[in-house]
């Protein structure tokens, strides 16, 4: 029998908050403290509930388009598949989450394919950082 990873209800919540605007006080009930955010642009992850919120909210505020597709769990993590469109450029991507203890988001590792629509989206997210210097500066995910 296949033991699936416990909170799923944590994740099925933090997609219904994308799909609302990334909402701070939702992302805050589903966000660890102490959460990483790994991204497809930055070398370096992103850490801390504020960095990550204003990351995704980042992200929402631009997105012509996030669908979250499908919500898949396994024995330790989940994994939500969605699409993302900014400025006309569409990338499929994956959501690998890793839940704590107490089922709030600690780890989030974004992966989007194809890679030509990917490096596109870098640079339509790098061009909304420079035209609004109030950003993080990572405004990377998903």
């Amino acid at each position: 029998m296949t033991t699936f990873a416990q909170h799923r209800a944590t994740v099925e919540s933090f997609v219904d908050c994308m799909h609302g605007g990334a909402d701070e006080d939702a992302l805050a009930r589903v966000l660890a403290e102490d959460v990483v955010l790994i991204g497809p642009l930055g070398d370096e992850p992103l850490r801390g509930r504020e960095a990550v919120t204003a990351a995704i909210q980042g992200v929402s505020a631009v997105a012509e388009d996030l669908t979250y597709k499908e919500v898949l769990s396994g024995e330790t993590h989940h994994a939500a598949f969605f699409r993302l469109q900014i400025e006309g450029t569409a990338v499929d991507g994956m959501d690998y989450i890793l839940l704590d203890a107490d089922g709030k988001i600690a780890e989030v590792t974004i992966f989007w394919r194809p890679l030509p629509s990917a490096v596109e989206m870098q640079g339509h997210l790098a061009r909304t950082r420079q035209s609004d210097p109030s950003r993080t500066g990572r405004e990377h995910i998903s």
